[in-house]
């Protein structure tokens, strides 16, 4: 039996390590991240995108913050993701929160680099060609899309949900921070925030 596994390059993981953002963006001659979020972790109450930004601030001179995702993506908010990736020149992106963020990210990286639409990569077809690079930063525990090669959009049209399948969706690294842990949301945690 063969078996092969797909990861992303560089996991850094412990309390703090989104600190060490900005060197890892650097390693990866990543100069203009778009940060894809969602409302609430750019909220005051959150502070999770100022926590990102100012760990690229390292490295980084010129970002950009896109938070208008939803949860479950459909291809109309990818888009929107799409067309900030396009009006900023975004060379890369550093996806922050829980599966639909980081679904957002993966799907608009794919679709800026190959263009086309969402469902002309959805499975069977398996899309193995480089998008931006992504840096993933999980804020919850379960989804595990900081590490796959997945990604699920809705049509918005059809309403059918897409599995989009493809190394193209593989986030280059991942930072595993527990203190960026949604809080207060204690079913998307696998265990208690001190």
């Amino acid at each position: 039996m063969v078996v092969s596994l797909d990861l992303p390059r560089a996991i850094l993981t412990g309390g703090g390590s989104v600190g060490r953002l900005g060197g890892l963006l650097a390693n990866f001659g990543m100069r203009r991240p778009l940060v894809v979020a969602d409302s609430f972790l750019a909220s005051p109450q959150s502070g999770a995108v100022d926590k990102v930004v100012a760990a690229m601030s390292t490295s980084v001179a010129d970002y950009g913050v896109f938070t208008d995702t939803i949860s479950d993506p459909t291809t109309e908010s990818v888009e929107r993701c799409v067309d900030a990736l396009a009006a900023g020149s975004y060379d890369s992106i550093v996806a922050l929160g829980g599966g639909s963020p980081m679904d957002t990210a993966k799907a608009a990286a794919a679709l800026r680099t190959h263009g086309g639409r969402m469902r002309d990569y959805k499975a069977p077809f398996t899309l193995d060609r480089p998008s931006l690079p992504i840096v993933a930063i999980p804020t919850t525990a379960g989804t595990g899309s900081e590490a796959t090669k997945f990604t699920i959009i809705t049509d918005s049209e059809t309403e059918e949900k897409m599995l989009c399948i493809g190394l193209a969706y593989l986030p280059l690294a991942a930072i595993l921070d527990h203190e960026l842990r949604a809080r207060g949301v204690s079913s998307v945690s696998s265990h208690p925030r001190p």
